[in-house]
């Protein structure tokens, strides 16, 4: 994946502590507008085959597409980064992980994508932007499950979505998402702050071809707080084929829909599972 710096390492790297660079500014409101704004080559950092490393104390600023990418990468720590760009700006990922192994504490919106195993993301102060990700998934037929992501201490200010997983209705591969833990989440006038959507369709119409095909499972959440924009501040609307099991709770109007599983504890108004 190519970037402005990029570290490409075909063997593994013993370790790699990467604090020498304390800010990178890029010239994102030139080109968000324009052709470039769906151009994936202009990451502000790239890592690929980077193994038992760290960042921290970097600020990056206003990247052109996503500020940090990480490919095949596998026990990396991220620490006291601060990613900022404005919360209209298009496609700024802060941080985009695929085939990633083991992270630490992050900044700003995270869009964990195909590939991710063992993902513990904490002390996260998110806003403006488009809150923490899973996917989207099952566009593409060479995408693998997800295993175990943790999302814990972490506040949502103004952002038009919380914690969130995504697939495509049609999508091409059987894939799992399985063991998410979400835990000690603030949202203050969020968007939408609890979604599954397994009819991801970001430009309609999308032709439809059958049930997404992405198996959600073993998704927990708990000590989930805060205000949500929207009367429906918790919706699950998952795969008839492959409907989500086991349990999810929020406050708010609850909608569900092809979803199985069990909620406990005080929840206004009900929950909607079966």
């Amino acid at each position: 994946m190519a970037a402005c710096i990029n570290f490409a390492l075909k063997a593994l790297c013993l370790s790699l502590l990467f604090h020498a660079v304390k800010s990178l500014r890029a010239a994102g409101p030139k080109v968000w507008s324009g052709v470039f704004r769906y151009n994936t080559f202009c990451r502000n950092m790239g890592f690929d085959f980077v193994n038992n490393s760290n960042i921290e104390g970097i600020t990056s600023l206003n990247s052109k597409a996503a500020h940090f990418n990480f490919f095949t990468v596998h026990h990396f720590n991220i620490t006291g980064v601060n990613i900022t760009a404005p919360g209209d700006s298009p496609n700024t990922d802060g941080i985009q992980n695929r085939l990633f192994q083991a992270m630490g504490r992050l900044s700003r919106r995270v869009a964990v994508l195909s590939g991710n195993t063992n993902i513990d993301i904490y002390n996260v102060t998110c806003g403006p932007g488009h809150g923490i990700s899973v996917g989207s998934l099952g566009k593409y037929s060479d995408e693998k499950n997800i295993e175990g992501l943790t999302v814990r201490d972490t506040i949502f200010t103004g952002t038009s979505n919380g914690i969130r997983i995504k697939t495509w209705e049609s999508s091409t591969i059987a894939i799992v998402v399985s063991n998410v833990v979400y835990e000690n989440i603030q949202m203050i006038d969020v968007g939408s702050p609890i979604t599954i959507d397994q009819k991801y369709c970001p430009h309609p119409p999308c032709e439809k071809m059958g049930y997404s095909h992405v198996q959600i499972q073993d998704v927990t959440l708990k000590n989930v707080w805060g205000t949500s924009m929207n009367k429906v501040a918790l919706n699950l609307q998952c795969s008839k084929s492959f409907p989500t099991h086991n349990g999810i709770d929020g406050p708010e109007t609850a909608l569900c829909e092809n979803v199985e599983g069990s909620a406990s504890g005080k929840m206004v108004p009900p929950h909607c599972l079966n």
